[in-house]
């Protein structure tokens, strides 16, 4: 039989005993020393597991590392050492007969024995249990590992070949010495694989059938007869392909019915497509989108499948094996990842968060000048209602309450203030930045050119001028609100809002250096920025479970509101219901962190930039004007302006980097924005701070009319230069 070999083999080896190959190359003789004591030992007639660990060993010589000389001591520049070993086999068991039957007998007998359906359709694939099932299983499986089933092939394969690397290793091997083995050994040793085969391809057919048929995928599909469905017809279609396979159909029959399986699966896949699209573009459940991956990758291992069951070109099917071996490796070992289970959906579903709460974003950056004074008007407001916050909270903190109590009343006194601020038509600084930063997640897709960079350095512009309008609105506002009502209270009960050692507290707990005030800033940020995530959620929910819907049609809220009352409650349900869950999740996570960090023993606190400067305030105004040039004061002025940098930036830098990743975008660079932002001089920085440049009205062009008129009244050129003579 004739055998091809790689380059690097000089001389074939079916023209000299095996004994030379023994004596010509030290490390090849060393090698082959090794091999033939593992061939020698090859028995059929051992018990299955005895044949299966004698296979482990084989396999166990092909991954040995190390180069591996030709016959004249020569190495092969190009070859993996896999590959080396691969054609080293080939070349003995193409020469010695006797050992390549007795590896034949093994490996027959082996894959007759054990069943490897379970290797062809269950690696990286869920069995049907959901995102929460598929968790629990997962972790389970760390804990406890599964007790491995002789008869299955799958278990034995996994602890051969455990990693993603091992399925490179697979790849790298020579197609030519892969094809040689196949020839070798012969087709009919691999013949029990193809009933595995078959039973993969009904297994995943009905499956993915399954999936494409539940009630959540066919209700976001255009209406038509469940008979048309590709769901439907797609185990018909493998079914009808695999009865062509094992009848012996012709090769006509063949193409036809593999033509017709394509044309079913690419239905599939659009199907899939269109429902992730009506995702998109209305409201993600991660559980179904979950669901879809796992269709998408039950259709791409089915297309291989059917491959191997029909190939299009039978010299091609032993490397087809091969190759699919490899993607079966490299996705058990994606399958016992936790972090990969969640991976897809979640960013799925927070692509779809960020994207509501950039266009809520989008309505804080102000590009004119009428925008920025509403702006900083709705900020002044805000600022106004959280001097009340703020005294409230000083009151609940010095009331003694049960700590349970204490941070309920503290939680519905941020609740309701938040909410009050969003009804009213105000703002508060510090929810801006998480939002702000979604929507300029979509401009970071910056290609090379100043044009764009200077279109991304104009929208951060926007972006930092309307954040500090707001905070500037905010402190503003409630300092001088809550100066106003400290002076009052002092004026008609003759006695502040604090007692002095009270106020001396407030004072010293906003030190930078002497107290936790900077990681409590640095806290809060992670606080607002996990509250507008929770808005983005709810908002998310609402519309993907049609509450806004439910609630217009309710007979109870009809019954009891009206109908038109009903809808009216429906549709505001719709427009805030990212703000009632950014609002009160922040109420909750302010006014229960200080609680729980009580609870289990640990100094946790928070530290909000408008409510401390108003509880600073209103300790200024109890202390009196003599402390507000002491150094403690001027610290805690000091540790104010930090929270407020602290809060932003925390906030806007875990708001961006999530909703880059969410969307897959490539950052821009610090320091190339740098130097486009520098390169404007003073006028470019200018833009950060100062209000936008009112626009100039533009002049409107002459009417042609207008202009013949102008030109007729006009007097000649010569008649204008001696009217001027003569007045001269």
């Amino acid at each position: 039989m004739a055998v091809s070999h790689s380059p690097a083999s000089d001389v074939s080896p079916t023209s000299e005993p095996l004994l030379v190959l023994f004596t010509e190359a030290p490390e090849r003789s060393a090698l082959l020393s090794e091999l033939h004591g593992l061939l020698a030992s090859a028995s059929a007639e051992a018990p299955l597991p005895e044949r299966l660990a004698w296979l482990e060993r084989l396999v166990r010589w092909l991954r040995a590392g190390g180069a591996v000389p030709s016959r004249r001591g020569l190495l092969a520049p190009v070859e993996s050492a896999g590959s080396a070993r691969l054609r080293l086999l080939v070349e003995v068991l193409t020469q010695v007969p006797v050992w390549r039957e007795a590896v034949r007998d093994v490996v027959s007998t082996s894959l007759a024995e054990t069943s490897a359906l379970r290797l062809l359709s269950e690696p990286g694939l869920s069995t049907g249990r959901g995102l929460l099932g598929d968790l629990v299983a997962r972790l389970g499986q760390r804990l406890v590992p599964a007790v491995a089933d002789e008869r299955e092939l799958a278990p034995w394969v996994w602890r051969l070949l455990p990693g993603a690397e091992d399925g490179a290793w697979l790849e790298e091997l020579s197609e030519e010495h892969v094809r040689a083995l196949h020839t070798l050994l012969g087709a009919d040793c691999f013949a029990p694989l193809g009933t595995s085969v078959e039973d993969a391809v009904a297994v995943l057919a009905a499956r993915a059938s399954a999936l494409g048929l539940a009630g959540d995928v066919l209700s976001r599909l255009p209406p038509a007869p469940l008979a048309h469905s590709a769901f439907v017809q797609l185990p018909r279609a493998c079914e009808a392909l695999r009865v062509a396979v094992r009848g012996g159909a012709s090769e006509q029959v063949l193409e036809r019915e593999r033509e017709a399986c394509a044309e079913v699966i690419a239905r599939c896949h659009a199907a899939r497509r269109a429902v992730l699209h009506h995702l998109h573009a209305h409201a993600v459940d991660t559980d179904l989108v979950y669901r879809l991956e796992l269709l998408g990758q039950l259709l791409e291992r089915l297309e291989a499948l059917l491959w191997l069951l029909a190939p299009d070109e039978a010299q091609r099917l032993p490397c087809g094996a091969v190759r699919l071996l490899a993607s079966l490796v490299r996705a058990h070992a994606r399958g016992r990842s936790i972090a990969g289970l969640f991976r897809g959906s979640v960013r799925c579903i927070s692509r779809r968060i960020f994207e509501h709460t950039g266009e809520v974003g989008r309505h804080y950056i102000t590009t004119s000048l009428d925008d920025y004074h509403r702006l900083v008007g709705a900020a002044a407001g805000g600022g106004l209602l959280t001097a009340g916050t703020a005294a409230f909270k000083l009151l609940i903190g010095f009331a003694a309450l049960p700590l349970f109590f204490q941070g309920l009343a503290a939680s519905a006194n941020y609740a309701f203030s938040f909410l009050l601020i969003q009804v009213l038509g105000f703002t508060l600084a510090t929810k801006q930045p998480s939002m702000t930063a979604a929507a300029l997640a979509a401009s970071l897709d910056v290609k090379a050119g100043d044009t764009g960079m200077r279109s991304l350095v104009a929208h951060l512009a926007s972006i930092t001028r309307s954040q500090l309008a707001s905070v500037f609105g905010n402190l503003g506002a409630v300092v001088t609100t809550a100066t106003f009502v400290g002076i009052a209270l002092q004026a008609l009960r003759g006695q502040s809002l604090l007692e002095r050692h009270e106020a001396e507290y407030v004072v010293r707990s906003l030190h930078p250096f002497r107290s936790g005030t900077l990681l409590f800033a640095a806290l809060t940020g992670v606080l607002l920025w996990c509250s507008s995530v929770f808005g983005g959620w709810l908002e998310n929910w609402v519309h993907y479970r049609r509450v806004p819907e439910a609630l217009a049609r309710h007979p109870g809220v009809i019954h009891l509101l009206g109908e038109a009352r009903a809808r009216r409650l429906g549709t505001a349900l719709a427009r805030h219901a990212c703000g009632l869950g950014a609002n009160v999740s922040l109420g909750v996570l302010l006014g229960m962190t200080p609680v729980l960090g009580q609870f289990f023993g640990l100094p946790l606190d928070v530290r909000h930039v408008t409510l401390s400067a108003g509880t600073l305030t209103f300790a200024g105004a109890a202390l009196g004007p003599e402390w507000l040039l002491t150094p403690d004061f001027l610290w805690a002025v000091a540790g104010l302006v930090l929270v407020g940098v602290i809060n932003l930036g925390v906030s806007f830098g875990l708001g961006l980097s999530a909703a880059v990743r969410a969307r897959g975008l490539e950052p821009v660079g610090v320091l190339r924005l740098a130097r486009v932002v520098l390169a404007g001089g003073i006028r470019s920085l200018s833009d950060f701070v100062l209000p936008p440049q009112p626009l100039q009205p533009a002049r409107r062009p002459a009417s042609p009319l207008a202009v013949r008129s102008a030109a007729r009244a006009r007097p000649p050129r010569r008649a204008r230069q001696e009217g001027t003579s003569a007045h001269s």
